[in-house]
């Protein structure tokens, strides 16, 4: 298209003009642009909406929470046995693999705004009592398990119920954001103000869906490569790891995402405003 509107411009000033791919290499090169795929749910989001909840809506919920007490959770699937799809080759050579393991589980991730308190993953599988977990006392996430390993509303109250039951313990009471999908039912909490997000705008609104949930999922597979690097050349690197396996590398990854990154998430959100990096803030 590029190279046709170049073409264009050259008739239209009478110039003895013929646009070559090595022409179109330096232009994109002089003005800096780059090849990049259209992707993510944020250009259908009306912004009047999202505009008008965070001038109007959020100071009136968030009003009486500290950042400690404001907290996001999400959940998102992981092929947790799933191998890249791309790779580096010679010039010429064919690449081809095997079927790709669609294997998943569920995680749902949870943080304060001021990334000071990263709740303990909840990872929902498929079978109550895995063969891998044989033995095993303890684990590093809350697990638990349906037979399709997605999360349901009482998998959901469950959740909230327990925690709020920490928290009145505690004496603390926080407010939740969540989106408004049917697994988020209202469920009757003491100390857990339970607020969704509006329709169709958790791709904005949402801290997890701003990084945080990418960053977890970019650690994972790091640990995953360097689990099939450390395998035998003849081992089969899609039996490399098992649900153990993938709970524990889950866990690691969760403690490596930075209170930076869950504060910057919280402000690319809008949900906090910016501020010097050091001080104390408020929504």
């Amino acid at each position: 298209m590029l190279m046709m509107k170049a073409n264009e411009f050259g008739e239209a000033v009478g110039a003895n003009f013929k646009c070559s791919s090595g022409w179109l290499d330096r232009f994109k090169k002089r003005h800096n642009i780059c090849f990049g795929k259209i992707c993510g749910e944020s250009a259908s989001v009306d912004q009047s909406v999202t505009n008008d909840w965070l001038l109007q809506t959020w100071p009136t919920i968030s009003n009486n929470y500290s950042m400690d007490n404001i907290f996001n959770a999400d959940e998102t699937g992981i092929f947790y046995k799933m191998l890249p799809d791309k790779t580096h080759k010679m010039k010429g050579e064919t690449c081809s693999g095997g079927k790709m393991s669609k294997e998943r589980i569920t995680a749902m991730i949870c943080a304060n705004a001021s990334g000071t308190v990263k709740r303990k993953l909840l990872v929902i599988g498929k079978y109550n009592n895995p063969r891998c977990f044989k033995n095993v006392k303890t684990l590093p996430v809350d697990y638990c398990a349906n037979n399709k390993s997605w999360m349901t509303s009482q998998t959901f109250t469950d959740y909230l119920k327990k925690w709020d039951c920490e928290l009145i313990k505690a004496k603390t009471k926080i407010l939740l954001l969540v989106d408004n999908c049917p697994a988020h039912p209202q469920v009757h909490l003491h100390n857990i103000k339970l607020h969704f997000l509006p329709p169709n705008t958790t791709s904005v609104l949402q801290p997890m869906d701003q990084g945080l949930i990418n960053s977890l999922k970019q650690s994972y597979r790091k640990q995953h490569l360097m689990k099939i690097m450390d395998l035998p050349e003849e081992a089969n690197p899609t039996k490399a790891v098992n649900l153990l396996d993938a709970v524990n590398m889950l866990s690691v990854a969760w403690e490596s995402v930075s209170k930076e990154t869950i504060r910057n998430c919280f402000r690319h959100a809008g949900l906090v405003k910016d501020i010097p990096d050091g001080l104390d803030f408020d929504p």
